[in-house]
This record gives structure tokens, sequence and C-alpha cells, in this order.
């Protein structure tokens, strides 16, 4: 019996110090994975937060060209060509893939008017004029936006070439190996301007060549194996959107934080965080953040830092992280005011 109340006693014990240690196991410092923007050379200022797209590229000698007739014109020359074509089609696709790119990104709002083509009297390979500023303001009035961003002039050269090679097989028969190439240089340029007396603040212009190769047994066979040459143009149009979207829009990228809780359980910040309420749990660390003891406020003004980060304001990231560090020193906070330098500096060297 002794030995009974003995292992019991045990189990008890043994019960209890493993409730203990589970509830030693949540901590008061929460880990947090958050993105944050990293901008590029070519960023927009930060007063233009949305953008109308047009397009003044476009000129009497571009067409929508039907997909089977423009392929057949490459098949009966050969598919062996040098030619410009212009097709409203890939133009337009520049604006429309843009567009997308740009307000996927987050840091765009974007408007495509359904009269978007402006009127063109230039042949497609020059850069017109500037656009007047009453015209840039105009537009930016009609559909309230910050700016204006115009693509200028687009076209698109194809070469195509086709080879015949003939060999002798092992049983000597004579086998045709069949060859074929379609590189597509396209070049586009794009303004942006801005209403005001100095209208046009960026000009950007990308030039390059997308290419696809085959080869085949089979002539037909490896003809099917390339893009159709509308599909080609298409695909350059969607391009210049991404080439120009990597120049514009910040990448994101995802980054280790934290935040301090002030009750094990119940604690009215994390189900704020957990809600994506920044708003509110910023009034809640802020109350917190007057508290005459120094551990607790120096929590409430590093959880404060963190929302202000949340807002892309870094400075005032800084500024809360400095405070809780001269309030009560830990570990955390100088290792997240050397990560806010890094950010900053990043930032500044984007400008």
């Amino acid at each position: 019996m002794p030995i009974l109340n003995k292992i019991f006693s045990f189990k008890v014990l043994l019960f209890f110090m493993i409730g203990f240690l589970l509830f030693s196991c949540k901590s008061y410092y929460i880990p947090l994975t958050i993105e944050n923007a990293n901008p590029t050379p070519d960023e927009l200022p930060k007063d233009i937060q949305s953008l109308t797209l047009m397009n003044r590229s476009m000129d009497k000698q571009f067409r929508n060209y039907h997909e089977d007739s423009l392929q057949n014109f490459f098949y009966r020359n050969g598919y062996q060509l040098s030619k410009i074509v212009l097709d409203s089609t890939a133009a337009d696709t520049t604006i429309k893939a843009l567009a997308a790119l740009l307000f996927e990104s987050g840091r765009y709002d974007v408007v495509v008017p359904v009269e978007r083509n402006l009127k063109r009297i230039l042949p497609f390979e020059f850069l017109p004029d500037t656009l007047d500023p009453e015209k840039v303001s105009q537009i930016c009035s009609n559909y309230n936006t910050d700016a204006l961003m115009v693509l200028e002039r687009f076209s698109t050269k194809l070469m195509a070439d086709n080879t015949k090679e003939k060999f002798i097989d092992q049983n000597l028969n004579a086998v045709y190996s069949y060859n074929a190439s379609l590189d597509l240089k396209y070049d586009a340029f794009f303004r942006v301007y801005k209403p005001g007396k100095k209208t046009m603040i960026k000009e950007i212009e990308l030039i390059d060549t997308i290419s696809w190769e085959s080869a085949d047994y089979n002539q037909t066979r490896m003809l099917y194996k390339l893009p159709s040459i509308k599909m080609a143009m298409i695909d350059a149009g969607i391009k210049v959107a991404l080439d120009l979207d990597s120049k514009l829009s910040p990448t994101w990228i995802q980054e280790k934080r934290g935040y301090f809780l002030f009750k094990l359980w119940d604690d009215r910040g994390q189900k704020l965080m957990n809600d994506s309420n920044y708003e509110a749990a910023a009034k809640f660390w802020e109350e917190m953040a007057q508290s005459k003891n120094k551990n607790i406020r120096s929590k409430a003004e590093y959880n404060l830092a963190l929302v202000k980060e949340l807002n892309g304001d870094i400075d005032g990231a800084i500024e809360w992280g400095l405070k809780s560090f001269y309030s009560y020193y830990r570990f955390q906070t100088d290792a997240y005011l050397k990560k806010l330098k890094i950010r900053k500096e990043t930032i500044l060297k984007s400008k």
C-alpha cells in the first residue's frame, strides 16, 4: 500500500510538472513574419500613388492581324523573313498587362480608360513631343489619378529562319533534319507625366529580343512547336509590361519580427494583431507606454515601433525603438534597431 501511494504521488507530481513546463513554454515574445517592400531605383515618387495608363504609339500602320493570315504570310515566304509587324493587339496587351502588374504590386492604383488610345500623326518609329500640360491635367482630373503614364512608341520586328539538313543514317538512308528559329525584337518607350508646369517626370525605353527555337525530323511538327507570329507579338507585349513593372514596382521580401505580450493568456494586443487591426493595437500599446514601470513601458514602445514599420514609417519605428532601448535594455530591441537601420539605408539608396 505505501508503494502504491508513492506511485500515485509521483504521478500527481509529474502531472503538475508537465503542466508547469507547458505553461512556461508560452513566451511573452511572439514571433511575426512580415513582408517589406524593397524599392527599385526607378520607382515613382511617393506622392504618385495612382496612375492613368494610355497609349499614343499606334498610327494608321497598326492593324489587328488575323492569326492564321499572318502565319500563312510567313509560311509563304518559306519561314525565312525579317519584317516589322505593327499589331494593335500586341500594343494594347502591353497596357492591360502593365496595369494588372502595377496594381498587383500593391504600390499603385491604376486606371485604364476605355478610350485609352491618344491620337498619333507621326510614323511609328518617331517619338512624339511631350503632351501639353493642360491635356495631362485634364486626363488626371477626369480619372482622379496622381499621374499619367503613356506608351509613346511601340514596334516589333520579327526574324524567322528555317533550315533543312540532310544526313545519312546507319542504314545508308537519307534523313532530313529541320530547324527553325523565331526572334522578335521589341522597342517600347514610355513617359510618365504629372500635372503642373513641368509635366514630364520620367522616360523609360525598353529594347530587347526574345527568341524561340525548334528542331524535328518532321517539318510540320517542327513548326508547330514554335508560337504563332501573332502569339509571339502578344508575348512581346507582356514581356514589355514585365520589364517595366520590374523597374517601377517594389519587390516584397519576408522578414522576421515580433512583439511583446502583457498577458500569457487572452492578451488584447495579440488578439488585435491576429485580426490585423494595427490601429487599435497601437492605441492599446500607447496606453501601456504611459506606464511608470520601465519593463512594461519598454515593451509597449517596442510594439509601437513594429506598428510604425508595418505602416511604412521607418523613421517613426526607429524613434519608438530608441525609446524602448533607453527605457529598459533587452537584446530584442538592440537587434530590431539594427534591422531598421539596414531598411532605412536600403530605402535611401533607392532614391
